[in-house]
């Protein structure tokens, strides 16, 4: 049986990334990322819905992450999904689906002037 695990996003970043670092000392940037579905209900009127997210980039995309990505910046993200289980000092378990970014691309805007990506094999 074959199984895809594969996300493709496009949104904007709702804040500056957080930087983490992990047991083995990596730090891991952390973004938020908040894309919108916009439709019309049966009546004709106009629906929004936003769906937030959290992306984790490794190696050379944590770098340019951290670099470059501010509040409102628009992003093209690829990746797979990644859900973390960890129990707090009260003994609750606490589970947290993520997007482990494998391309980070950052759109057009009149700031940059154009499109900025990192290889995904640099």
């Amino acid at each position: 049986m074959i199984n895809v695990n594969r996300v493709t996003l496009l949104g904007q970043a709702t804040h500056q990334p957080e930087t983490h670092a992990t047991k083995d000392g990596n730090e891991l940037p952390a973004i938020g990322l908040a894309t919108n579905r916009v439709w019309k209900d049966a009546t004709g009127e106009s629906r929004r819905e936003k769906e937030f997210h959290r992306l984790v980039c490794t190696g050379p995309l944590a770098t340019f992450a951290a670099r470059r990505v501010e509040k409102g910046t628009p992003l093209y993200v690829e990746g797979r999904l990644h859900t973390n289980h960890w129990e707090d000092r009260e003994g609750i378990d606490h589970r947290r689906t993520e997007i482990s970014v494998d391309r980070l691309v950052l759109l057009t805007t009149k700031k940059t002037g154009g499109a900025d990506n990192v290889p995904t094999d640099a």
